[in-house]
């Protein structure tokens, strides 16, 4: 397989650390973060490793300040930081050295952070002070949410219940004043400035009960209906258009959450004849590639076992396809509402994490998210362990928890080698032409 470029040879990056900005705004966040507590040494993947951290100016200064205070703390930021290595298309100054193992040096043996033990949060980067906590400026308040590459995050949040929902915080979310991404409020921006309305039909489609495929398939549908005059950039809402390209979006939303154009997009789904083959190279290529540039330990070993009964060579599309949809039939008999549960609020905690305002287009946002909900659930599905789990007699309970561990085992290993890789992300769902509402209704059939 042709490896992606670009290659810097750089590890996944935490998120990059930007200028925190003082906020006096109420912070929005869910109920899995309310809960979320650092499990600490007890990790069973820890965010201290596999990821090169960004160090921009005030890190600099802030770290170098509280580190200089003593001998010990001048060896420690000698050790911890290398000035002009950030990776590709960062404005920070430095980066955190990692070791041959790829751990931060200041990973002691009980996985504590050193540095945080002997000169506390004020010496953490940014990214390590806030880490697993992302925060979205969004009009008047903001939004603190959490990545799933943290195992404990990924836990509470795909576990749920109740699909992932903003409510006020009870307590404060951050560590320290910061500002990850902020959607614009220029009135002028309509793609920014219908964000909560969009957002909120997006997050419907994929309601508790519906089945995922159908979610996907009335998103895209939706996104398809509103390409011509709502995407970035876009003049229709300008001047005197605006009122009418406003109920025009809005009577575009209010169709969407009828159940006629769901059940209409249902039949025909079910009725679609096609084969998954195409999507599942497609998926197993973007995952497999992802060996071309520095991985962790656990991602390869994840695709090796999930990837080595197909091998020698890359896995054939038609096998892979034949088995993934055998055992997802199977799957879906034996443990079908948890699975549905844990994918769909993987989907809904993806609409709140990645603001469509980052894609050009709905329908490329939905593709992105399309792709990422497809390779975790290839990857489940040919779990070894699944695998084993339908070859023994049925036990509800047993199947629970064995569904459950891979699910998270999965997107977690999934985040942290991924989607935390921006720029491999650019290159390898980088289209010759615009995605589709058809390769969404492909990818909708597939999941």
């Amino acid at each position: 397989m042709t490896p992606i470029s670009p290659q810097d040879g750089t590890p996944a990056a935490k998120p990059l650390t930007r200028v925190p900005q003082p906020r006096g705004v109420p912070e929005m966040t869910t109920s899995a973060m309310e809960a979320f507590v650092c499990l600490a040494d007890t990790c069973p993947d820890t965010c201290c490793r596999d990821w090169a951290v960004p160090i921009d100016r005030a890190d600099l200064e802030r770290m170098t300040t509280a580190m200089s205070t003593t001998p010990e703390g001048r060896e420690r930021l000698v050790r911890l930081v290398v000035i002009g290595r950030p990776s590709r298309g960062s404005d920070a100054l430095a980066q955190i050295n990692l070791g041959e193992d790829g751990g931060c040096p200041m990973l002691e043996a009980d996985q504590r952070c050193g540095v945080h033990a002997t000169l506390g949060e004020p010496a953490l980067t940014t990214a390590c002070s806030i880490f697993p906590r992302t925060a979205l400026a969004v009009a008047d308040h903001l939004e603190v949410g959490g990545s799933l590459g943290c195992p404990e995050v990924a836990r509470l949040m795909l576990l749920s219940e109740r699909p992932p929902r903003l409510q006020a915080a009870t307590k404060p979310m951050l560590p320290r004043a910061y500002v990850g991404k902020t959607i614009s409020a220029d009135a002028a921006d309509a793609y920014a400035h219908h964000f909560l309305e969009v957002r909120a039909a997006l997050l419907a489609c994929f309601q508790s009960g519906r089945d995922l495929g159908v979610g996907l398939a009335v998103a895209a549908d939706f996104a398809a209906r509103v390409e011509e005059f709502f995407h970035a950039g876009t003049r229709e809402f300008d001047g005197a258009q605006r009122p009418f390209s406003t109920r025009r979006l809005r009577a575009e939303i209010d169709a969407t959450a009828g159940e006629m154009s769901a059940t209409a997009l249902a039949s025909d789904l079910t009725a679609l004849d096609v084969s998954g083959e195409a999507t599942t190279g497609v998926i197993a290529g973007f995952l497999l590639e992802r060996r071309q540039l520095p991985h962790g330990r656990r991602f390869a070993e994840l695709l090796e076992q999930v990837f080595s009964p197909f091998m020698p060579g890359e896995p054939a599309a038609t096998e892979l396809w034949r088995v993934y949809a055998q055992r997802r039939a199977a799957l879906h008999t034996r443990a079908g509402a948890r699975l549905d549960r844990i994918f769909g609020n993987y989907c809904q905690h993806f609409l709140l994490r990645n603001p469509f305002t980052d894609a050009p287009t709905l329908l490329e946002y939905l593709y992105r998210l399309g792709v990422h909900v497809g390779a975790v659930r290839l990857l489940t599905v040919l779990h070894p362990d699944l695998e084993a789990l339908l070859a023994a007699a049925p036990d509800e309970t047993a199947d629970a928890q064995t569904v459950e561990r891979v699910a998270i085992h999965v997107a977690q290993t999934f985040t942290k080698a991924i989607s935390h890789h921006p720029e491999y992300l650019v290159a390898a769902l980088h289209q010759p032409r615009p995605p589709s509402f058809g390769r969404l209704v492909l990818l909708a059939k597939f999941l």
